[in-house]
């Protein structure tokens, strides 16, 4: 493994998880009533721009999404860690593959609100308007099934503890706690994932409503779906602060897989 590619990695882990952090934070705050909103990755950008050194931190956190999407394009291309060649393993890669063009489009919004002097991510805008509704319905019920099976993927790989041994906790003081945190953090992600999947194939299926949805429309959905909906709104965001700190403060216990 080089150690550039170990460097990058590193940084992109980090930049992911000041994301996750903020979207937790704000989400917490609103809904305890405290000033916050529900918030998805616009509004975290958003927000950290409004700060002391705003720029500056978009600027950071930009970079080091492109490290992130870089690491995961060199695993799904290079394989530098030998996920292997076989039916598993491509589907593996091809997912890596696809979360880093995902993380590409954020880096690319964190450059545009830096350069920007304001953007509204109020506005609902509709995306795709040019496609056939029957193909644009069908479009989105694939992208449901895609969210679908990464929310499985998700929770069978928190529950397994495959995703949390990539971090090389074992032995080290409260290893028992800090795993515990990470899958809470790793469950409350996929269970955003799982109500993405559900605006998707709702809106391919039934109502042809076809706004593009985010982890902002999914907090504000755990609001107002029950009567609990503030108290499921706030777990779910102290899972997403969860996982972040996990990335945060744990990447420097990331294991990497040596070349032969």
């Amino acid at each position: 493994m080089k150690k550039s590619y170990k460097t990058i990695a590193i940084i992109g882990f980090i930049s992911k998880g000041i994301v996750y952090l903020v979207i937790g934070v704000l989400s917490l705050l609103a809904s305890l009533q405290l000033g916050g909103e529900s918030a998805g990755t616009n509004q975290a950008l958003a927000f950290l721009k409004k700060q002391v050194f705003g720029q500056i931190m978009l600027l950071f956190l930009g970079v080091g999404l492109l490290c992130y999407s870089f690491w995961m394009f060199v695993q799904s291309i290079k394989d530098p860690e030998h996920l292997g060649t076989d039916r598993k393993a491509k589907l593996h890669r091809f997912g890596l593959f696809t979360t880093g063009l995902i993380y590409t489009v954020v880096a690319i919004l964190a450059f545009f609100h830096l350069f920007t002097q304001s953007y509204s991510g109020d506005a609902q805008t509709k995306y795709l308007s040019f496609l056939d509704p029957s193909l644009l319905s069908f479009f989105f019920i694939c992208i449901g099934i895609v969210l679908l099976v990464q929310g499985v993927i998700l929770i069978i790989g928190a529950f397994k503890g495959g995703l949390l041994d990539q971090f090389n906790l074992e032995g080290r003081k409260y290893y028992r706690i800090i795993r515990s945190v990470g899958r809470f953090g790793f469950y409350a992600r996929a269970f955003v994932v799982l109500i993405l999947a559900y605006f998707f194939l709702r809106a391919g299926i039934y109502t042809g409503n076809h706004d593009i949805k985010g982890m902002q429309d999914a907090f504000a959905f755990l609001e107002k779906s029950t009567m609990f909906g503030r108290i499921l709104m706030a777990i779910t965001a102290v899972g997403f602060i969860s996982y972040g700190a996990f990335y945060v403060f744990l990447t420097r216990f990331r294991s990497f897989k040596e070349e032969d």
